[in-house]
């Protein structure tokens, strides 16, 4: 099930699903992806890569809609540390916004 949803949600290489519990009853999924810790991080303004400054407190992000169940997805977000623009937020692939247009559709 974690490669089904790692291909509708767009989650590859450095990351990967670690696990998906459906509620069929609730029509929800969560989904918890984790970054792997060997992977060097990039910084989302230059793409430059640059030193791993720590990652973000696990947090939710729901609101997403996967075959018409409310979809939360769980993940601790490495942050860069850049010599130019500072420590930003990497960019997650299921954050984009046309994955949400791709998942409406």
């Amino acid at each position: 099930m974690s490669a089904h949803y790692a291909l509708l949600l767009g989650i590859k290489a450095p990351w990967r699903v670690q696990s998906a519990r459906l509620d069929l009853l609730a029509s929800k999924v969560e989904i918890a992806v984790e970054w792997d810790e060997t992977a060097q991080v990039c910084c989302p303004e230059c793409a430059l890569e640059c030193p791993r400054h720590d990652r973000a407190r696990r947090s939710g992000r729901g609101g997403t809609d996967v075959m018409q169940f409310q979809t939360i997805i769980r993940a601790r977000v490495p942050r860069s540390r850049c010599a130019e623009h500072g420590v930003l937020t990497v960019r997650a692939p299921w954050a984009e916004p046309a994955l949400a247009l791709h998942l409406a559709l």
